[in-house]
């Protein structure tokens, strides 16, 4: 793991000493050999520091005319778009993971933080500043493929919306595959995308396993300890029905609630091997309907009960339980 939160090949890897006279040379040559034309450096400017080094580090995945960009940088300033200039015909998106970006061009600016999404026609010149140990996921879009006048040259928002979740969701699923990305998974990427530019979610079949990867992170993130969980309530915090929601897991090996049943009872099994909980506030902890109900569940899935689970004092799921979490 590096310090980007990546892993895996880079196509650009580069560190550059802040003290060296000739560190803007340095870099913009390095960034050429190492990936050409295929990831074109802006004119980039590092600051003058008497210690340490300047890192940038970028994966990227094509789907087809559509890029993806993971990438890690720290503080540099640099300008890009513009007639002729970087990217000049793209639709360039933001979405920051963390640290914070500054755009500002001569109509507007805006400070990109953890959690925002900034969407710019990169046809106008902007200039950007980067803080140090930011990272971001990027995504180019041909500009004539997206509905964002010129007047209209810039869309701040968020990451948590439906729409975005659903986009960020297939745009992960994509870089995890990497190869063999075709036009299906491209002109779905355009349609969630175009789909956050008009602030709802396109239902389609096509984007059912974006759907699915964002309704298993909502169950995670948010909604595993909740009581009243029901597929109605993922897909209500998706902006979907639960039909569309309930079609888009009829591929996975489990239904919404078999994932959450799945989930719940992989955090009892961990629990008893860490806490001193009793089988029964386990199951009102993680709301079973009683004791009984958890224990058949759990020899259902684990091929035990949870008593024979917490007599392996140095099992595969380490120690035996210290006493409850205070």
């Amino acid at each position: 793991m590096s310090q980007d939160g990546g892993s895996g090949q880079f196509d650009i890897e580069i560190d550059v000493a802040y003290a060296d006279e000739n560190r803007d040379h340095v870099l913009l040559a390095e960034w050429r050999r190492q990936a050409g034309e295929i990831v074109p450096p802006p004119p980039l400017q590092l600051p003058r520091h008497g210690e340490g080094s300047y890192a940038v580090r970028i994966r990227r995945t094509a789907l087809l005319d559509l890029v993806v960009e993971d990438q890690y940088s720290d503080a540099v300033a640099g300008h890009t778009g513009g007639p002729n200039g970087h990217l000049e015909d793209r639709v360039v998106s933001h979405f920051t993971v963390s640290g914070q970006w500054l755009f500002r061009s001569a109509r507007r600016s805006a400070a990109v933080r953890r959690g925002s999404a900034y969407i710019r026609r990169n046809d106008e010149p902007w200039d950007f500043e980067v803080s140090r140990g930011t990272r971001a996921l990027m995504l180019h879009v041909p500009i004539e493929e997206v509905p964002l006048r010129p007047g209209r040259a810039a869309v701040l928002t968020e990451q948590d919306s439906p729409s975005a979740r659903l986009l960020l969701a297939h745009i992960r699923a994509c870089m995890e595959i990497s190869e063999g990305i075709g036009i299906a998974a491209r002109n779905a990427t355009l349609e969630l995308f175009r789909g956050l530019l008009a602030q709802q979610v396109i239902d389609d079949e096509p984007l059912y396993p974006a759907l699915v990867r964002a309704a298993k992170e909502c169950i995670d993130a948010r909604l595993l300890a909740d009581p009243d969980l029901a597929p109605a309530a993922v897909a209500g915090m998706l902006h979907v029905s639960a039909r569309t929601l309930h079609r888009a897991f009829a591929a996975e090996e489990t239904s919404v609630m078999g994932y959450v049943r799945e989930r719940r009872l992989c955090q009892v099994k961990m629990e008893l091997a860490t806490t001193s909980w009793t089988v029964s506030e386990l199951a009102a902890r993680w709301h079973f309907t009683d004791e009984s109900h958890l224990i058949r569940a759990y020899r259902r899935r684990f091929g035990e009960t949870p008593a024979r689970q917490r007599l392996l004092p140095d099992g595969p799921d380490g120690p035996a339980p210290a006493g409850r979490p205070r």
